[in-house]
């Protein structure tokens, strides 16, 4: 399993008029077969009177699914042309539906193709994609003369560090991927003179604008 993936931070929204017809585009994070159902059923309740509810969906994990359907468009110019948006962009977790109302006049297939296309990208980007990335956590006990030391000096390097926990002495968790995990600890256990507790504290995903000083990836 990979250790990033891009989904979107929130539901994104996008409308159109081509040729006489509306097209609303709605994209919205999923996590679930379900959550994908739930994002169609709306919009039906939001636009009852649409000729078209035209949706693509894709979640990789933990396991591959994906759908789409043309719900009454021809074969091959709506749904397929939703999908695509989301894997060119190489989204995860991420559900899309274009509504259409009909103008009267026909698009035909080059033109349904190019509207579906567009009020999915539109939808997408609306909806902000941002990229994760798995990193381990650390639930890390100094005094306070130590913690004031390092909690500037982590945040500059671009290490993840929740609140702390004030008390007799200071408890928070800190947090990096894989290959960063070991200097992680020496900085750590040098400015603490080897006295601070370092406990494992699982691991968790971080938004890539939060982890500043990551390493690049493989290429």
């Amino acid at each position: 399993m990979s250790d990033r993936f891009t989904t979107v931070r929130r539901e994104g929204h996008f409308e159109f008029f081509d040729r006489g017809s509306r097209f609303i585009g709605i994209c919205r994070p999923i996590a679930s077969a379900d959550e994908a159902t739930a994002l169609l059923d709306d919009a039906r309740v939001l636009f009852p009177e649409a000729t078209h509810y035209v949706y693509g969906w894709r979640i990789d994990r933990p396991v591959q699914l994906q759908r789409f359907s043309d719900d009454g468009e021809p074969q091959g110019t709506a749904g397929r042309q939703v999908l695509e948006v989301i894997l060119r962009e190489e989204i995860d977790r991420v559900g899309i539906v274009v509504i259409r109302y009909f103008g009267g006049i026909k698009l035909g297939t080059g033109g349904l193709t190019r509207a579906y296309s567009y009020g999915a990208r539109g939808a997408l980007l609306d909806a902000q994609p941002v990229e994760y990335i798995r990193c381990r956590t650390f639930s890390v006990m100094t005094d306070y003369a130590v913690y004031h030391q390092l909690a500037g000096r982590l945040e500059a390097s671009g290490y993840y560090q929740q609140t702390p926990d004030f008390g007799a002495s200071v408890r928070w968790i800190v947090g990096t991927t894989d290959d960063r995990v070991e200097s992680l600890h020496e900085m750590i256990m040098n400015y603490s003179s080897g006295e601070a507790e370092w406990e494992p504290a699982g691991e968790r995903w971080l938004e890539a604008t939060m982890m500043i000083g990551e390493s690049p990836p493989a290429t």
